[in-house]
């Protein structure tokens, strides 16, 4: 009886032992796995739009860029590849090209299933910015309507303004924000839509005086991500994630080296 008990233990903690065994075996290549989906080279696109993402000195900079750049960081994994290419092709390819994201990108709700998300790096409002010596003032939404704008061509802030009812044929469509200033100061539009951090960053990047303009209508207020194509691993994405948080600190020194008004953190 007491060999037939002791066999019966021996099983017992057999089967226990492989159990156990199986189980850690799984969690290394759940692990490996999700490893081996981190390390995959993905392709970052970017546009220039201040201080978010834009070129100086030949060099890719900007609070997402560095945001980016310190999540490899905590990730330890190597610096991915960044594209600088126009908005609208970059939203392009990153909506329908696996291994690929783009940022600086506003989530909005009809942006929302298109692609996973990471952030938000920062927040922005959106106004209409003229000259001041124009004199422009509206009452009334549909007053702009009479007005030419020039937008950056699929942006939030052009989809925005097309949502509620600016007529296309007044909107001039750029690539990037700095041409949609050059038509403003060149008068051949009455306004611009920018984001307030934006154009005030613009204005020491171009050497211009930013008290000569002034918002007269708010557009919207969203946040910031970094957007990835919708067949991004989930594990990646969280990763991702919590890496962005674990480096909360870091994130703050970035905003305030860039000026980031503490409303739009």
């Amino acid at each position: 009886m007491v060999l037939v008990k002791g066999s019966s233990m021996v099983k017992v903690v057999s089967w226990a032992a492989i159990a156990i065994a199986f189980f850690a075996s799984n969690l290394k290549v759940m692990a490996k796995n999700a490893e081996v989906a981190l390390d995959k080279q993905i392709t970052f696109y970017s546009e220039v739009y201040p201080p978010a993402n834009y070129i100086e000195n030949g060099e890719l900079k900007g609070i997402t860029v560095d945001t980016l750049k310190a999540l490899w960081q905590h990730l330890d994994i190597p610096e991915q590849d960044i594209s600088v290419v126009p908005w609208s092709r970059g939203y392009r390819f990153t909506l329908t090209d696996e291994n690929t994201a783009l940022f600086t990108m506003s989530r909005t709700h009809s942006r929302e299933h298109l692609f996973k998300w990471v952030g938000p790096v920062f927040n922005s409002t959106h106004v209409l910015m003229a000259k001041k010596n124009k004199g422009l003032s509206f009452k009334k939404l549909g007053e702009i309507f009479y007005h030419k704008v020039a937008a950056v061509r699929g942006d939030i802030s052009e989809i925005a303004l097309m949502q509620v009812g600016f007529p296309e044929s007044n909107m001039a469509k750029v690539s990037e924000l700095k041409q949609a200033y050059l038509m403003l100061e060149a008068g051949r539009v009455d306004m611009m839509v920018v984001t307030i951090h934006g154009f005030s960053y613009l204005s020491r990047q171009l050497g211009f005086n930013a008290g000569d303009y002034h918002a007269i209508w708010e557009v919207n207020k969203v946040g910031n991500y970094i957007a990835f194509n919708v067949d991004t691993p989930d594990d990646v994405i969280s990763q991702y994630q919590q890496a962005f948080i674990a480096i909360s600190q870091q994130r703050l020194t970035i905003k305030e080296m860039y000026q980031l008004p503490e409303e739009e953190y």
